[in-house]
């Protein structure tokens, strides 16, 4: 069983500035296993801090936390609270206590145990592929020792303490993600984190509307180099725009390793010959930063396309930043899988469907499409569809984005456009429809994920053996349950035998 850093109870009070304190005698020297902010995972042997909500206070889990099996409970002060952890201390023998701002405390604390491990930190942030890397580059580290790494997509304000608060005593290395949507918002979590290595997996036209311009962006991300101390190293995309910009934030001393998955001769690291199947993806491995024996090894991931192979080149650059065995964690690579939704592939029925539904925003559309045109279609033929919903967070100049979105597909030869929820005239799908339509495409418009289904399983036109689909929006679109449903209903058709309940489509 790995073990977190485990501190004295004291020394987190100490820490976050407790105001009010309760509990059995001698209940500070206790040493906490860890701290969460979930009363309803395990909370066995850890302090549990109570985040108040819009419309609870932080005192309304406390108790069910205490059952769980917590050793004590640091809520935010406020009317009756004393009262309610003053009755729980006495009836269930725990130490309670409260501060001014929990989040502010969970901070505080997730410092403390920073300053005390002895692993290496990676921080990634970057406006694509932050938690595909993310879970790349723990892989990779993987074959080299300890890793921790941050759980799902835990990169904002609480995210990040968490995954501090996680790190292992025996850990050799800790990936941090770090997202953003308004500007300040990365420089306190790097600041933070202390990373020894700063990756950016690119700068694109992601949270306009909170970060407003792609300088605005570039800003954002660039707070995670600038946090860089004169030792640290910062991994950035030889093919993003933007990396001078970010170049220039780092201290003196620090470090640069560059990447390129459009192999870009002037970088550390780069990806030649690429080739991309609906099985994956192979390249050549090439760079100054890449050891000689390894240079020029072709290389095979279980990943879709040129922006997946930007996401391990930038896991390698980080392996090569740490000076692990390069070799070992190229070994790892056959390990690979794809995060739920994120370029997840299937086929059933002849019919592949690529799932990227996770997440959108104009550069990653971009790199669907041109994956999607990359992809060949089966042994007996068979038309590329793109399936788009809205691209969220793009303030102002949504519409003109949408309908370059819309230009895009004309340019890289889709076949078929399925553009999918509402379209009213001024709206952005509607102007991604105008886009596609002006430029030769004859898209189709669904409402709903009800008349998405019927297009693309319906006997008139539907998706035939040899079609390559490929799902992509944000996530407020919902575009992932249309994917799950599309991908149910081939599987189930083809295999008529199995249980079909949930994957029936009205048609």
């Amino acid at each position: 069983m790995r073990l977190v850093i485990a501190v004295r109870l004291a020394d987190l009070y100490a820490a976050c500035g407790v105001r009010w304190t309760a509990g059995p005698e001698g209940a500070s020297e206790v040493l906490i296993d860890g701290v969460t902010t979930d009363s309803r995972g395990d909370v066995d042997g850890k302090l549990f801090v109570g985040i108040p909500g819009p419309r609870f206070d932080g005192a309304r889990f406390a108790a069910a936390a205490v059952e769980g099996g917590a050793r004590a409970v640091l809520v935010e002060e406020g009317a009756g609270v004393e009262e309610v952890l003053s009755s729980l201390a006495e009836a269930e023998g725990v130490a309670v206590a409260t501060c001014a701002d929990a989040v502010a405390a969970l901070g505080a604390m997730a410092a403390l145990v920073r300053g005390r491990s002895k692993a290496r930190v990676v921080g990634i942030t970057g406006s694509c592929g932050k938690t595909s890397t993310k879970e790349i580059l723990a892989t990779l580290l993987g074959a080299t020792g300890e890793v921790c790494a941050s759980r799902a997509s835990f990169n904002n304000h609480i995210g990040v303490p968490l995954t501090l608060l996680g790190v292992t005593s025996t850990a050799r290395s800790l990936i941090v993600e770090i997202g953003t949507n308004h500007p300040g918002e990365i420089a306190p979590l790097a600041a933070l984190a202390r990373p020894d290595v700063a990756i950016v997996t690119n700068v694109g036209r992601s949270h306009l509307e909170g970060l407003g311009s792609i300088a605005g962006v570039a800003r954002e991300k660039g707070a995670l180099v600038a946090a860089l101390s004169g030792e640290g190293t910062a991994v950035l995309n030889a093919d993003c725009a933007s990396t001078p910009e970010l170049r220039a934030r780092a201290a003196n001393g620090v470090r640069l390793i560059t990447f390129s998955a459009a192999g870009r001769a002037d970088a550390s690291l780069q990806a030649g010959e690429l080739e991309v199947s609906a099985s994956g993806t192979r390249f050549t491995l090439e760079g100054d930063a890449v050891p000689g024996p390894l240079r020029g090894r072709r290389v095979t991931v279980p990943l879709l396309g040129e922006h997946a192979v930007a996401n391990v080149l930038a896991g390698l650059a980080a392996i090569v930043a740490m000076g692990e065995d390069l070799e070992a964690a190229l070994g790892a690579l056959p390990l690979l899988r794809p995060a739920p939704h994120r370029l997840e592939v299937s086929t059933a029925l002849g019919v592949t469907v690529i799932d990227d539904a996770y997440n959108a925003n104009p550069e990653s559309v971009a790199a669907a499409t041109r994956l999607l045109a990359r992809v060949q279609p089966g042994e007996r033929g068979g038309r590329r569809w793109l399936v788009l919903g809205e691209m969220g967070e793009l303030g102002p100049g949504s519409p003109a984005l949408h309908r370059e979105a819309g230009e895009l597909v004309a340019k890289e030869g889709i076949d078929r456009l399925l553009v999918v929820g509402p379209a009213e005239a001024g709206d952005p799908l509607a102007a991604l429809l105008e886009g596609a339509r002006s430029s030769g495409v004859a898209a189709e418009h669904a409402r709903s994920m009800d008349d998405g289904a019927r297009r693309l399983l319906g006997p008139a036109d539907g998706l035939l053996e040899g079609d390559v689909v490929l799902f992509k929006a944000s996530r407020a679109a919902g575009l992932e349950a249309l994917a799950d449903q599309v991908r149910a209903s081939l599987h189930a058709r083809a295999n008529p035998s199995l249980d079909r309940r949930g994957a029936e489509v009205l048609l």
